[in-house]
């Protein structure tokens, strides 16, 4: 299962980044370079999907080497070989993770959902526990939450139904691996690699079958929000997707101050400013990057992407020497969105 992720990511990032971009892509690191390729080069779903050293994916690119399958065009940056071309129609991402999409919430919902099992099944027998998450506001919002629902054993008879009705659309052995995943009064939840061990599957492969239910009911519930409604209490508001110094960036753009008075304001280099309006038109539907990109250059820049079939900036600032990198970038952060 690993290798065959890596093997996706090189195929297409298509020799254009290195094995660091796809590190920093399957341990979610949230830097605009990262959050970029993920878009341009349409390996979202992976976003944080596979927490993995450097040393582990550098082993396993000289594995896909030694197979024949990618071959090195320069020092850590790789290619796929025809005979991986065709290793990879059997290669099946897990259908409902989708890590870009589930990111800031997957983790949150999973802490709240799992103490509350761990609380319900305890309070009804009126048996103590020590909480599976120590994070106070993990336990706070159980707290407040289970104080809406007084009615203990109707509360417990209503999430067994929903849980029930959710997991029943799933595989069998997926929906085992989730729920052995949960602590009750009767047992302690076990571990991805306890489950791996007692089932012989690969840790990663147990891992993305324990994401991909959570991610599906993710998407479930926010669909059928009638049917499931206190999983959906569980859910956090969802957040838009930048990093923390973009965030500060975009607030001053929505009040009015143009590129160099931001530098200003904030100390940054002009550069740096650039990398945060990048990353707010690839993330931000509102945006509108007229004031930075005339139309006519937007048009050039795509167009010249799409016939070279890459999102390498020098191969189009070489095609293009009038326009700039950063009316390049901003240019790829919309490409899916427009047409050639």
């Amino acid at each position: 299962m690993l290798q065959h992720i890596v093997l996706f990511c090189i195929d297409r990032f298509r020799g254009e980044r290195s094995i660091a971009a796809i590190d920093h892509l399957l341990n979610g690191k949230k830097t605009a370079q990262t959050l970029q390729d993920s878009k341009w080069y349409n390996v979202s779903r992976l976003f944080g999907t596979v927490p993995i050293d450097r040393s582990r994916l550098l082993h396993i690119a000289r594995q896909l080497k030694a197979n024949g399958w990618i071959h090195e065009v320069d020092e850590h940056i790789y290619c796929i070989t025809s005979s991986g071309k065709e290793e990879l129609r059997y290669f099946v991402f897990p259908p409902h993770v989708d890590g870009w999409k589930y990111m800031n919430e997957s983790s949150l919902f999973w802490k709240r959902f799992s103490l509350l099992i761990q609380t319900v099944t305890n309070v009804i027998y009126r048996t103590p526990f020590e909480p599976v998450h120590r994070d106070e506001r993990i336990q706070s919002f159980v707290k407040r939450w289970l104080f809406q629902h007084k009615h203990m054993q109707a509360l417990v008879r209503s999430l067994y139904e929903e849980m029930y009705g959710l997991l029943s659309r799933v595989e069998e052995k997926e929906a085992n691996i989730f729920v052995w995943r949960l602590t009750t009064r009767d047992r302690i939840g076990w571990t991805n690699e306890q489950i791996a061990y007692a089932i012989k599957e690969e840790d990663v492969a147990v891992w993305l079958s324990f994401q991909n239910v959570l991610h599906f009911i993710l998407g479930t519930i926010e669909k059928e929000k009638e049917t499931f409604p206190l999983l959906y209490s569980l859910r956090e508001q969802k957040q838009i997707p930048l990093t923390t110094s973009a965030k500060k960036t975009w607030d001053l753009l929505k009040k009015g101050y143009g590129l160099e008075q931001i530098a200003q304001l904030r100390r940054l280099k002009k550069g740096t400013i650039e990398d945060h309006i990048v990353e707010i038109a690839t993330y931000v539907p509102s945006f509108v990057t007229t004031p930075f990109l005339e139309e006519n250059k937007r048009k050039r820049i795509i167009q010249q992407a799409y016939q070279l079939q890459t999102n390498k900036l020098r191969a189009i600032k070489e095609a293009l020497p009038d326009v700039s990198y950063f009316e390049i970038r901003l240019a790829l952060a919309r490409w899916e969105k427009e047409d050639v």
